[in-house]
């Protein structure tokens, strides 16, 4: 398993226990192991909406859809603002 997934699935386990912090600091380093992972481009952008980061959220989620613009209907309801 390369470092980008150990990162991502460690952001995603922190997620699934509530712990934001480790989430958004584990997709961070995902995101610098692999700047085209767009799954943790879109796990920074839910807890950044979650914590009423809005610019924070649409920089991610816009992002996301760059790399992945076949998400942009799923994603829609997630980022509505």
């Amino acid at each position: 398993m390369n470092n980008e997934n150990t990162h991502l699935q460690a952001a995603i386990a922190a997620m699934q226990r509530k712990d934001m912090i480790t989430a958004t600091v584990e997709a961070t380093k995902a995101i610098q192991s692999d700047p085209q992972c767009y799954e943790a481009y879109i796990i920074r952008g839910q807890i950044s909406m979650a914590y009423g980061d809005k610019r924070g959220a649409a920089e991610d989620m816009k992002r996301a859809l760059e790399l992945r613009p076949d998400l942009q209907e799923q994603l829609s309801g997630q980022f509505k603002n």
